[in-house]
């Protein structure tokens, strides 16, 4: 009954009131909010950054132990800037790549029904071009080493495009593309760039529960069934990420 008359005396306060209180629960140390979000953002949100860091060290190892592997770092996907930034502070001491940023830099597509999830939307995941390149200008990567894409994948990734960045290979792929959809053409695209050792990471390789026929696993199969000249072998993977190197082409 306590409980219940509280919130009957909270309902008829005023807007400007019910706002300072809320600020001072959420900053209240012993309430399960501010606990949550202090968990989340310590612990939960902490972790999923240093499962990447991992898988950008150990791509850096890889390729410092087969060097020399020079050329792009290509991603596709790039909301927020983060992996970006990681690549960056994980490669630059040890590698002289060039770092190519592709992205509608205006979120998500529209949403087709094969990649239809409760987690996607139109236009969510929306970093613009500009804050994009000033945040990772800002934390070092030179502009003469910076390359932006701007552009849904249909119909930025053309054969202008591909012509004006040949013939520099890519050492690194990573592709957080999210969508089976948005995919197809990065996969397509990226075929011409592939050279021995070539790594190739896939951000959302479990989403959708894992299925093979949806999202980035569905169309990364269907590619390797469409060139099966092309070799990969399997590298390392975390609870989200899954790389794999490029062998070569099959000589049997």
């Amino acid at each position: 009954m306590l409980k219940s008359a509280i919130h009957k005396m909270y309902a008829i306060l005023p807007t400007n009131i019910k706002n300072y209180i809320r600020v001072i629960y959420h900053r209240n140390p012993f309430t399960k909010s501010y606990k949550s979000r202090k968990w989340i953002r310590n612990v939960y949100t902490k972790f999923g950054l240093e499962q990447r860091r991992s898988m950008f060290l150990s791509i850096s190892r890889y390729c410092q132990i087969n060097r020399p592997i020079t050329g792009y770092y290509f991603e596709f996907g790039c909301h927020g800037a983060n992996t970006m930034r990681i690549a960056y502070d994980s490669f630059h001491y040890l590698h002289n790549f060039t770092y190519v940023a592709f992205d509608s830099f205006e979120g998500l597509p529209e949403i087709s029904a094969i990649d239809e999830q409760e987690i996607w939307s139109e236009g969510k995941l929306k970093t613009s071009q500009e804050e994009f390149i000033s945040i990772v200008t800002r934390h070092g990567i030179p502009n003469e080493k910076l390359i932006t894409v701007k552009g849904f994948y249909e119909d930025s990734l053309n054969p202008k495009l591909k012509e004006k960045l040949l013939p520099t290979k890519a050492a690194v792929v990573y592709v957080d593309c999210d969508l089976y959809m948005s995919t197809v053409p990065v996969l397509r695209f990226i075929k011409d760039f592939l050279q021995k050792g070539t790594i190739i990471v896939f951000d959302d390789w479990n989403c959708f529960y894992g299925d093979n026929n949806k999202g980035e696993r569905k169309a990364f199969n269907e590619f390797r069934q469409s060139e099966p000249d092309l070799v990969f072998e399997e590298f390392s993977q975390t609870s989200e990420l899954k790389a794999f190197i490029f062998i070569g082409f099959r000589t049997d």
